[in-house]
């Protein structure tokens, strides 16, 4: 999880020079390749043998996405549009326009009713966070997970490959326009019959919806190196700013269109120092419990219906589940049992 920057010496064989620029180039062209003939097809194949799956797994169809891969130093253009669906409804679809659109940082908001953290505050911003635990053992009726319940203006949303390609289509991005067109062309033509673009509310649409992400991203890798190469050029091998923090209060947030989703971070600073740090991840999003409402989860909500053969050996569960790509290593805590703290840290 994370990136490290890279130190760019052209001369040195040592850092990120034009031999490694090349290798790299040569990667991204090799992979493209294996994306667009091989995993594209592949996917548009298996979706149709399984295309009875479109009718299952929909649940949250509230699709939250966020632009990424910046083209300026303010977050203002993005190679890659976001924005937020409701309903499943992609004619209302609303965009997130840059890195300080207040649209996408007022609707955050996190419950922890239940789950096992101190609560009673209701459902706070991230800018407010808490993050105490509190285990009280599974309690079905009341505080049953390590994951905390995020919402968008009070409702559940759903993030990840579907959500960000739903909203960069209706956005018009013409990337992912033509791949999906590609995908669903192929997939009827297998399948003799016409599929419609609400069959990716579903199971089966995730994994369709990741593999044409992947042709995206593929597209953007490509470009992302051309403007690389355009900038050193220029003879600009600067790969860090140094933050200048004031000494009032200050709130900030930065998001990214992560693999399973929209991650963001945010941070109140005092001082110059980190007052409050909340990260509100993706799979904290599709995994989280009921809400302070009780709505459910992305998770939960995708299990109501969901067929299985066999209640002894619930693979239809997995199957469903493992559609969103989960990443469970961000709702494992350690606590200790006896209540003491098992590490503190504190800048000087």
């Amino acid at each position: 999880v994370g990136g490290v920057a890279n130190a760019i010496n052209l001369d040195s064989q040592s850092t990120l020079g034009i031999e490694r620029l090349m290798q790299i180039r040569q990667v991204i062209d090799e992979i493209g390749a294996f994306v667009t003939q091989v995993y594209l097809p592949d996917v548009a194949v298996i979706g149709a043998q399984y295309a009875d799956w479109t009718g299952h797994g929909a649940g949250v169809t509230n699709y939250l996405s966020v632009p990424d891969l910046p083209l300026d130093t303010r977050g203002t253009q993005f190679a890659m549009p976001g924005g937020y669906i409701p309903a499943g409804e992609v004619e209302q679809f609303h965009p997130i326009s840059s890195f300080a659109d207040p649209y996408f940082a007022d609707g955050v908001r996190e419950s922890v009713k239940h789950a096992w953290y101190q609560g009673g505050r209701g459902a706070l911003h991230p800018y407010d966070g808490e993050t105490i635990p509190e285990y009280t053992d599974f309690e079905e009726n009341s505080k049953y997970s390590w994951v905390k319940s995020p919402t968008f203006y009070d409702d559940r949303a759903q993030v990840g490959p579907l959500a960000n390609v739903l909203c960069m289509f209706a956005a018009g991005h013409e990337p992912t326009q033509r791949h999906l067109t590609w995908l669903i062309d192929q997939v009827q033509s297998h399948l003799g019959a016409e599929i419609p673009l609400s069959a990716l509310h579903s199971t089966i649409g995730r994994h369709a919806a990741r593999a044409v992400r992947t042709a995206v991203l593929m597209e953007a890798l490509a470009e992302q190196w051309d403007l690389l190469v355009a900038n050193l050029s220029t003879g600009d091998f600067d790969t860090f700013n140094r933050p200048d923090f004031p000494e009032e209060e200050v709130r900030g947030v930065g998001f990214h269109e992560a693999p399973r989703g929209v991650l963001s971070h945010w941070a109140v600073l005092r001082n110059g120092r980190i007052a409050n740090y909340q990260a509100v991840v993706p799979t904290t999003w599709n995994a989280g419990p009921r809400d302070e409402a009780d709505a459910l989860g992305p998770y939960e909500a995708s299990l109501l219906d969901n067929p299985v053969a066999d209640p002894d050996l619930p693979l239809e569960i997995l199957r469903t589940v493992h559609s969103f790509d989960p990443c469970l290593a961000c709702a494992i805590h350690m606590v200790n049992a006896k209540g003491k703290a098992v590490t503190r840290i504190q800048a000087h």
